[in-house]
């Protein structure tokens, strides 16, 4: 009897017995970055360059990515209602929050009441938001936005034309901005979320009563250069801002306070007295505008009773 020759496997089959799988490679996840988003203030256009400073800061860091809301993100109406622009920020950072480990909130002027507002209308802690920095911004009203109010009201039947006088030589008075501004009022901090207010003592557009908001801390600091002296828009140039600010993102904390008394104490009387002379100056302009719009009242006025160019020419 012939031994039997043994088979030998195809080789297909062989391979698949001998090969072992490749080993996938192990690759470690890139940790996230975290999100800086911009709120600036009224008037603010696309191509505002308010915080330039800011950002030339935060690029010499490697893990954030900065945004300007209603420029890089979302849509941004400085004109326009508080309420509707809060809407879009807090659902402008909740489609793009699950991407990073963080998101902060800075906002100057304006940009805080619709931070506020976000937060009143649902944005929280949930939504990834951990630290909140607001630069000399009017949470608890803008005076300056109720006394034009006010003018407008008193100026009765020239009403429009004290409006049109106004936006010609300042800003528009009854925007829907402004009319918000004049009846905004101080929220609650938004619970898990770190907060802090800055503000210069020379601001005398956005005074003390202005920034009040209760719970949050804050700090009202003396301008360190001439560039600062003009205090709302100084404040983006401020590197005491800018350094308390990104401890505060660093952190997630509140810097401590580290200040002595004399410097306290000092910051508080100039805040004071560019108050006094603050409420002096609004009182001055409101009465310009309020002469202004009479003024083209009675020219309209006259206009009608009167043909012109006169009859005799």
């Amino acid at each position: 009897m012939v031994d039997a020759v043994p088979l030998r496997p195809p080789l297909t089959v062989l391979r698949v017995v001998v090969t072992a799988p490749p080993t996938p490679a192990i690759t470690a996840d890139k940790p996230k970055k975290e999100l800086i988003v911009l709120v600036g203030g009224y008037g603010t256009g696309p191509d505002s360059q308010v915080f330039d400073a800011f950002r030339a800061r935060v690029a010499q860091e490697n893990v954030y990515e900065v945004v300007r809301f209603g420029h890089d993100l979302g849509s941004y109406d400085t004109f326009g209602g508080v309420d509707a622009n809060a809407d879009q920020l807090r659902d402008s950072i909740r489609s793009v929050s699950g991407s990073y480990d963080g998101v902060h909130i800075v906002t100057h002027s304006m940009g805080g009441v619709v931070a506020d507002r976000a937060f009143a209308r649902g944005l929280s802690a949930s939504d990834g938001v951990t630290t909140y920095v607001a630069w000399a911004s009017p949470h608890d009203g803008s005076r300056a936005a109720q006394a034009m109010q006010a003018t407008l009201t008193l100026s009765g039947p020239g009403r429009d034309d004290t409006r049109a006088f106004t936006t010609a030589y300042f800003r528009d008075p009854d925007s829907d901005a402004v009319r918000d501004l004049a009846r905004a009022r101080a929220v609650a901090p938004p619970s898990g979320v770190v907060r802090l207010d800055l503000r210069l003592a020379t601001d005398a557009l956005v005074m003390g009563a202005d920034a009040r908001d209760p719970g949050v801390p804050s700090r009202v600091l003396l301008p360190t250069s001439i560039g600062e002296l003009e205090g709302h828009g100084g404040i983006l140039q401020s590197e005491q801002a800018l350094d308390l600010t990104l401890a505060t993102i660093k952190t997630r904390s509140v810097p401590p306070d580290r200040r002595g008394g004399l410097l306290l104490a000092a910051s508080a009387v100039v805040s004071q007295t560019v108050d006094g002379y603050a409420h002096v100056v609004l009182g001055g302009v409101c009465t310009l505008c309020l002469i202004g719009g009479v003024g083209g009242l009675l020219r309209r006025t006259f206009r009608r009773a009167v043909p012109w160019p006169p009859v005799g020419e």
